[in-house]
């Protein structure tokens, strides 16, 4: 998307009105065909905004010196012969949407800003059409007006109905009632403490105090005496129960990091870095930046120069910027979770991470009723909508079949089970669980006939009796307006093409059934015996899905969601053909090493000393298992393994003793029977050695 400007005036000046007017009416921008400048040579203006403006970009017009509105490119140029000349003059136009009018009383901040910024006395008319190239007044005001415009209109362009946002009002009541008098106290007081520890940041950064120790440190060093020891500390761990998790990746992505000799690391390229090469880059490249965010008084000018800066670890930055700003943006960090929040609440076309962080905040403050003056609701509120990402994630409307897999104790099924008592408010009937085994038949998923008891005479009775899956298609459709999800565990140790039947091209999005036409319905094998006990007795009729003049079909309603849950590690996922893969999202669930920092905690409930040695043990074993050992992905372990540490460990640190008390228990089984498959029995015990010995390896230092 470029962004441009333009004078559209013809040689008898028109009122700024009449332009406002010519836009709005007209839905057009435009041109003369040609003309000549002063020396009566032809100007290129036509041919450039014929041939070079594009689709979706962005053109301030301009009446000389005063910005008039602000539109989008809609459509290719085009001439239309019947302009009026006192009125829509210009004959060669382009269509476009009017996002915003110049309004003196609440637009002239932000030019004045603009102006002040570059210092300059007012906006650039170099020409008739201008690219908007280089750093300047005019640039930057257009750029910070269209994303003001944008965040004006938002309320315009709220994704979910007015059915689905009562349904996640009703989701966040729950989720904030679950929250007691006590919790909430305390959020209020750890607020309190995490404002003033930055505050005593922001006071160095803004005096210019603010040195290297400042920023990148070691908890154990002298001179780590601010809070939570460095800036990079305080931001990526001391706030993240707060105000969230901002873990930027690797530690390389903070420009300048201390290392435990000593040295330090500057980006990827100088890992042995002297201190006074450091110092060159943090005063020459960090410390500007992130003066410039603190020093900024505008939520605009502060979501620019963070999304704008090519410093790696923007997690941080964004952090940064929250605690100078918690009531305007929700505290959520990742690219990808902010991008899917943007999807599910905003039609629109944002581009950068904290400009969709700010925008969810701003609709999601109106559709929940948020206060902003109340501190501990922007916690719960950026809580509530992380895990209503989280699990809405699972399966949507562009995917309402999934597959979840990966090792065992990778928390598939917690996931799951915690993901629909929050999205189903409890509502058990929304949900169905069923675990697959090798004698699950179609007649058991979607109907068949089966023994019912026994005759007056002693012979077995049978009947056709609705399977599960189908006995749940039933009660989704006489709830169209609801979601429903139906979980199977396992779901590879049966036989799957013979469970689905012909039914398993209904459970494809496109072929899904609304619920009340006749489209996209099937009939099964047993539908001529259904039409046949229906002619007997029409009480049979509740034995069909859908009836269409007495013929009985079959269908998936839209508002089902399948969701699987499997175990790659074992060899039944061959039970897959391509034509059931193909119609499923497939997640991968690995070991989540974040989850063993942030929830592993001692007995008591407080944080292990060494918790992030702990997280680098567990990485190492896995990591032997799948690249050393050869042994693939499938055979990590899932991270509900190295939780059980709690139980193990006697103090707060984690100690080798403790390791290797978890491996004898806990891993060595498993893994030994891993490694049946790949190494001679008498090569086990020492690839048990070698996998303990990686394991107990950051620890023991």
């Amino acid at each position: 998307m470029n962004y441009w400007h333009t004078q559209m005036q013809p040689d008898d000046k028109l009122s700024v009105q009449t332009l406002i007017e010519v836009i709005k009416t007209k839905e057009a921008i435009g041109l003369g065909e040609t003309w000549n400048d002063k020396n009566g040579n032809p100007v290129p203006d036509p041919g450039i905004f014929k041939n070079d403006i594009e689709i979706g970009d962005i053109v301030m017009v301009r009446d000389t010196i005063t910005p008039v509105a602000l539109v989008k490119i809609l459509g290719d140029a085009y001439i239309d012969k019947t302009a009026d000349y006192n009125f829509d003059w210009f004959t060669l136009r382009r269509k476009v949407e009017l996002i915003a009018i110049f309004d003196e009383s609440r637009d002239s901040n932000l030019l004045e800003r603009s102006l002040k910024k570059y210092e300059s006395k007012h906006i650039q008319a170099p020409g008739t059409l201008t690219l908007c190239q280089g750093n300047n007044a005019t640039n930057y005001f257009i750029k910070q007006w269209h994303i003001q415009a944008k965040n004006d209109n938002l309320m315009e362009h709220i994704k979910p109905t007015l059915e689905r946002q009562r349904d996640i009002i009703n989701l966040w009541l729950k989720f904030k009632e679950s929250y007691s008098v006590e919790q909430i106290s305390t959020i209020n007081k750890d607020i309190d403490i995490l404002l003033k520890s930055w505050n005593q940041y922001k006071l160095k950064i803004v005096d210019g105090s603010f040195t290297i120790d400042d920023y990148t440190n070691r908890l154990y060093n002298e001179s780590a005496t601010m809070p939570g020891g460095y800036l990079c500390n305080f931001l990526e761990r001391t706030t993240k129960y707060i105000f969230g998790s901002s873990k930027p990746g690797n530690a390389i992505n903070f420009g300048v990091k201390l290392n435990d000799d000593d040295t330090y690391t500057i980006g990827k390229s100088n890992p042995n870095a002297s201190r006074e090469e450091a110092e060159i880059e943090f005063n020459n490249s960090i410390k500007p930046l992130i003066t410039s965010i603190v020093n900024s008084k505008y939520i605009i000018e502060k979501i620019t120069l963070v999304d704008n800066c090519g410093y790696a670890a923007k997690q941080i930055l964004r952090k940064m910027a929250v605690l100078d700003e918690v009531n305007s943006f929700v505290y959520i960090y990742s690219d990808d979770w902010i991008d899917t929040l943007y999807d599910m609440f905003i039609e629109g076309d944002e581009v950068t991470n904290f400009g969709k962080n700010h925008a969810i905040k701003l609709v999601t403050k109106k559709i929940l009723g948020l206060n902003d003056t109340d501190r501990v609701i922007g916690v719960l509120a950026s809580r509530f909508l992380w895990q209503f990402c989280n699990y809405k994630s699972y399966a949507d409307e562009n995917s309402p079949n999934v597959i979840l897999y990966g090792p065992p104790g990778t928390g598939k099924t917690h996931a799951i089970k915690k993901s629909l008592d929050f999205l189903c408010q409890g509502d058990r009937s929304k949900y169905e669980f069923v675990q697959f085994h090798p004698s699950f038949t179609y007649e058991d998923f979607i109907e068949g006939i089966k023994p019912k008891g026994v005759t007056d005479n002693g012979n077995i009775k049978f009947e056709l009796v609705d399977g599960i899956f189908k006995r749940f298609c039933k009660r989704a459709k006489d709830n169209l307006d609801k979601d429903y999800y139906f979980v199977v565990d396992e779901i590879n140790r049966a036989n799957l093409s013979s469970v689905f039947g012909e039914t398993l091209l209904c459970i494809e999005k496109d072929y899904r059934h609304d619920g009340i036409n006749d489209e996209n319905l099937i009939k099964t094998q047993y539908s001529a015996l259904i039409e046949d006990m229906i002619k007997e007795n029409s009480e049979n009729e509740s034995l069909a899905y859908h009836l269409v003049e007495n013929n009985a079909y079959f269908g998936v309603p839209k508002n089902v969601f399948f969701i699987g849950m499997m175990n790659d590690v074992d060899k039944s996922i061959d039970a897959f053909d391509l034509a059931l893969r193909r119609r499923f999202k497939w997640i991968r669930k690995d070991c989540d090493y974040e989850v063993i920092e942030n929830d592993v905690k001692f007995r008591n409930g407080d944080d292990f000393h060494n918790i992030e040695k702990y997280s680098k043990s567990c990485k190492n074993l896995n990591d032997f298992i799948s690249e050393e050992l050869g042994m693939g992905k499938s055979y990590e372990f899932g991270h509900s393994f190295f939780m059980k540490i709690t139980d193990i460990a006697s103090s707060r640190t984690i100690s080798s003793k403790n390791l290797k008390v978890l491996f004898n228990l806990h891993l060595k089984p498993t893994l030994k029977e891993y490694l049946r498959s790949m190494f001679a029995e008498s090569q086990l015990e020492n690839k048990l050695e070698e996998a303990l010995t990686v394991f107990i390896n950051p620890i023991s230092k």
